[in-house]
């Protein structure tokens, strides 16, 4: 049993990943930086458990999270958001790119810890050993670069959805129907 907890964090992070990705996502503004914290702190949670990082780390750290951040903010650009006029509701479809990027960096690590025995504190291959350090500092800038994306989505997607909120609630405002904008 001992051995299969190791397959938990894994399992859950793919879980909500993949959840989340297939179908379209109702926008609640108050909710819209859940998700991007999750994946953040399971990332930050995942590379606590290695080494602390030397120089050269935290440079390719600084620039997985820096391109994380661009590319966030470059493909919230295009996402297409619709709102009913009606209920005020806002809703957004994940890109399939993005949930596959996302679930990939996060598989790609685990099964890194998984194939140099790093759950257990040991190697289990001589590849591992050689290459163990390198393939961790990719894998890491990965998670790192999900996270940085997943937070700057959330950050100019709540810009977004604020200033369509606001446009919502004057339009609301000043209808007939509503009470406003009418003539006495």
């Amino acid at each position: 049993m001992q051995d299969y907890l190791t397959f938990l964090p894994p399992g859950l992070a793919l879980f909500i990943i993949i959840r989340r990705g297939l179908r379209p996502q109702r926008i609640k503004t108050n909710r819209i930086w859940s998700f991007p914290a999750i994946i953040t702190i399971l990332a930050l949670a995942t590379i606590g458990r290695g080494h602390p990082p030397d120089a050269l780390s935290i440079a390719i750290y600084a620039a997985a999270a820096a391109a994380g951040a661009v590319l966030g903010w470059f493909t919230t650009q295009h996402v297409e958001l619709t709102l009913d006029d009606a209920t005020g509701t806002i809703m957004s479809q994940p890109t399939p790119l993005g949930t596959a990027l996302t679930a990939g960096v996060f598989l790609a690590r685990f099964a890194l810890d998984y194939a140099t025995g790093a759950q257990h504190g040991h190697a289990m291959t001589n590849f591992a050993v050689a290459h163990g350090a390198s393939l961790a500092w990719i894998t890491n800038g990965g998670l790192l670069f999900v996270a940085a994306r997943g937070l700057t989505r959330a950050w100019h997607m709540w810009n977004r959805t604020q200033a369509m909120i606001a446009q919502h609630k004057t339009a609301k405002a000043s209808s007939p129907v509503h009470g406003g904008g009418g003539t006495s």
